[in-house]
């Protein structure tokens, strides 16, 4: 049998799945919010990179177009009646102008700004001064616009480098969210392997076991609650099935020893008479045929009270409900129980008028049958059995008392139970343990109940209560 390891905490199944889906739920944002971060940074970097370049390329044309204005400039001061150059000196200056605003279009920081500032002041002076003095105000020109060419590139580099440094941090969060994932889809894995898998297998197998005639087989109790309830619940069917098993053996066992000493009984009785080599005086055979008798009345009582609990179990123990005096009935039980011991005297206290009762007069003398014998059973030294019947305006009780062995205070309600005897009955004392349940049944059936109260080693007290069919006046 296969047995989950406890892990500490109990929880529910639903506690479990809300935990599972949770934390796969957090490392999916957690992966999607990632994933964002490194885009977001990818694309700022690269239009940040992308502006470094293009500022530092705008640079680049604006020392070239200042070097070409002061080209075409002399070409044209040297060459004036002659072809002009291949640009003319206000197209040149028209590039220049155009390469500083673009330069300052991808300017951002205030150190950039001056310089570019500082250029655009030397470029305007340069482009302002008289012939004779544009060769001086070029050199102010060229390094204004060597220092934004230079900054450039050094902003171009530092964007470089913080993209190759965004990158290490994006594959080293990119290799962390791999491993949180994995590492957590294991985790759930793991966890419902041990938390509900090995559960499942230890009840299949449990099941298995059990169907295949392993009654010793058991559930261990792990997993999240529900399966731990399946297994307390398996367990306990198992026991109670097993109980069973033990007392449906222990009653064929009761059954059989009950059985066998009437039957010895009838075997030994009629053996003596077939073996006699002359008929009995008509004395020993009238007590020979007594005892037979009583042996059948004895077994058929056994017998009825195994079909009514057959019945019972069944859901088919059928009333004849008559209008009935329970006197009368009472009375005549208690002349058919007055031969069977001299040692008992049946007292009867029973009002002189009828009492009625709505119920069936067979059952109802089943009832008191079974409480008779069983209080002169119950008392084998001896003793008065007292019968009393007592009517009110809702109820009419009938008490069986004995002085026989009694039954002890935490025995009152098992004896009521199927093929349960008190633990002070002897062995010796013949029964299956099926009359008082079987007459609970019935007084049940007829709208009453009966209840015993005893003190062990002084007798019992059986009280049947049933509903008063006619009121007082």
């Amino acid at each position: 049998m296969v047995t989950a390891p406890h892990l500490g905490v109990i929880m529910r199944l639903r506690s479990l799945f809300f935990i599972g889906a949770g934390l796969l739920a957090f490392l999916s944002l957690g992966s999607a919010a990632g994933l964002f971060w490194m885009s977001t940074q990818f694309q700022s970097r690269t239009t940040g990179l992308s502006d470094s370049i293009e500022r530092v390329h705008s640079a680049e044309q604006l020392a070239h177009s200042l070097f070409l204005l002061q080209v075409v400039q002399e070409f044209a001061s040297i060459h004036a009646s002659d072809m002009g150059p291949p640009i003319s000196v206000v197209e040149a200056r028209r590039r220049v102008s155009e390469m500083l605003t673009r330069v300052e279009q991808y300017t951002d920081t205030p150190q950039e700004r001056a310089l570019i500032a500082n250029a655009r002041s030397q470029v305007e002076t340069y482009l302002r001064a008289p012939a004779q003095e544009r060769l001086s105000t070029l050199r102010g020109a060229i390094e204004a616009t060597a220092a934004v060419s230079a900054s450039s590139i050094d902003r171009a580099r530092a964007v470089r480098d913080e993209t190759t440094r965004v990158s290490d941090a994006a594959r080293l969060l990119g290799g962390l969210l791999a491993i949180s994932i994995v590492t957590g889809a294991a985790l759930v894995l793991a966890a419902t392997r041990t938390r509900l898998y090995l559960p499942l297998l230890s009840i299949r197998q449990a099941l298995a076991a059990f169907k295949a005639g392993q009654r010793e087989s058991r559930v261990a109790q792990a997993g999240p609650l529900e399966l731990r309830e399946v297994a307390a619940e398996f367990n306990d069917m198992a026991d109670t099935l097993v109980s069973q098993d033990a007392r449906h053996l222990q009653f064929l066992a009761g059954v059989a020893h009950d059985l066998r000493t009437p039957l010895n009984t009838l075997k030994l009785s009629t053996e003596l008479l077939l073996r006699a080599p002359t008929p009995p005086p008509p004395e020993k055979l009238r007590e020979s045929l007594l005892r037979i008798s009583a042996q059948l009345d004895r077994l058929n009582r056994m017998v009825g009270d195994l079909l009514d609990q057959t019945r019972i179990e069944a859901g088919n123990l059928e009333l004849r409900l008559e209008d009935t005096d329970l006197c009368t009935l009472v009375r005549e039980v208690a002349e058919l129980h007055r031969p069977l011991s001299q040692q008992h005297q049946i007292e009867l206290t029973v009002p002189d008028g009828p009492v009625p009762v709505r119920g069936d007069p067979t059952r109802l003398i089943q009832v008191l049958t079974n409480l008779l014998s069983n209080a002169i059973k119950y008392s084998p030294l001896g003793g008065r059995v007292r019968v009393l019947i007592e009517q009110s305006q809702e109820e009419v009780l009938l008490s069986v008392s004995d002085e026989g062995v009694g039954i002890p205070p935490g025995e009152y309600e098992r004896i009521f139970a199927p093929f349960k005897r008190s633990a002070s009955a002897s062995a010796e004392l013949p029964g299956i343990g099926l009359g008082l349940s079987v007459s609970r049944r019935i007084v049940r059936a007829h709208g009453g109940n009966i209840e015993v109260v005893s003190q062990e080693g002084a007798g019992s007290t059986f009280r049947v209560r049933l509903p008063s069919q006619v009121p007082l006046a």
